[in-house]
């Protein structure tokens, strides 16, 4: 499963925690069904396919992400390095630096800009490592607070348009609509459903039908034991080149690779 872009952000700032379900489809394939559970600083999300359950727990204040099988009590564990998985986006602070305890990274602001109508603060983000270069330019929604352009050093680009307002499951949603443009000229649009009382996207359609959704929401303080390996679980080695997640990114899965990536 993977989670939209704003949960792990909202995670991080410990302003709301709730729980879901999770319905992720793709044409022609079996539908994954599973539960999440969004705590201070935590996420925890429970995914059956094909009859077997992983679980995977990720914990923002440590930087780790702990993949469970249920079924054999084995677990394995991964570490992020500093400031690769540091929570961002929808509940920070306006004006806030993007770059604030990101490694190897600077931010200098560049000042207002308008972006499809709406005020947005626009960044230039740049390599401090030796040796490495390459700047980005990234433009941060003054309301929501999340990025509504971005220009890499690549030639790629991503640039979010407001559509309107629409009612989800019960719940009042901006509709935005994401188009990513690659320097070869290929595009791909996304739409995704914004909930302001959350603050993340409760509904993502990705491009070749890939649509993942939260529903029956239910707010409310999330058991610490939720976020906890159970006693008696062994711990298992990540295989050579893999990671903790289902996509094989080398990541703290559960997460879109060009999300992480960013």
């Amino acid at each position: 499963i993977l989670l939209p872009t704003s949960t792990l952000a909202i995670a991080g700032q410990g302003q709301v925690e709730f729980s879901a379900d999770v319905v992720q489809s793709m044409p022609q394939q079996e539908s994954q069904q599973g539960r999440i559970y969004v705590g201070n600083d935590q996420v925890r999300t429970d995914i059956t396919v094909s009859g077997k359950t992983m679980v995977q727990i990720i914990d923002l204040k440590k930087q780790t992400a702990y993949m469970l099988d249920p079924g054999q009590q084995s677990y394995m564990e991964r570490t992020a390095g500093p400031g690769e998985l540091m929570p961002g986006g929808g509940t920070a602070a306006k004006d806030a630096n993007p770059c604030a305890g990101m490694q190897n990274l600077a931010c200098s602001r560049i000042g207002v800009e308008s972006v499809n109508g709406r005020p947005a603060e626009k960044w230039e983000l740049e390599n401090t490592v030796q040796g490495q270069s390459g700047k980005m330019e990234i433009w941060l929604d003054k309301e929501r607070h999340i990025p509504v352009r971005q220009s890499l050093p690549d030639g790629s680009t991503m640039e979010m348009r407001l559509v309107g307002k629409e009612t989800l499951n019960g719940r009042n949603t901006e509709k935005w609509e994401m188009k990513a443009m690659r320097p070869g000229g290929q595009s791909s649009v996304t739409y995704q459903w914004f909930d302001p009382e959350l603050n993340l996207n409760i509904r993502e359609e990705q491009p070749e039908g890939f649509v993942s959704e939260f529903r029956n929401i239910r707010f409310g303080k999330q058991p610490a034991d939720l976020f906890t390996v159970p006693p008696g679980y062994k711990v298992m080695s990540i295989p050579q080149g893999g990671d903790t997640g289902a996509a094989g990114s080398g990541k703290l899965s559960l997460i879109p690779a060009d999300i992480l990536d960013e």
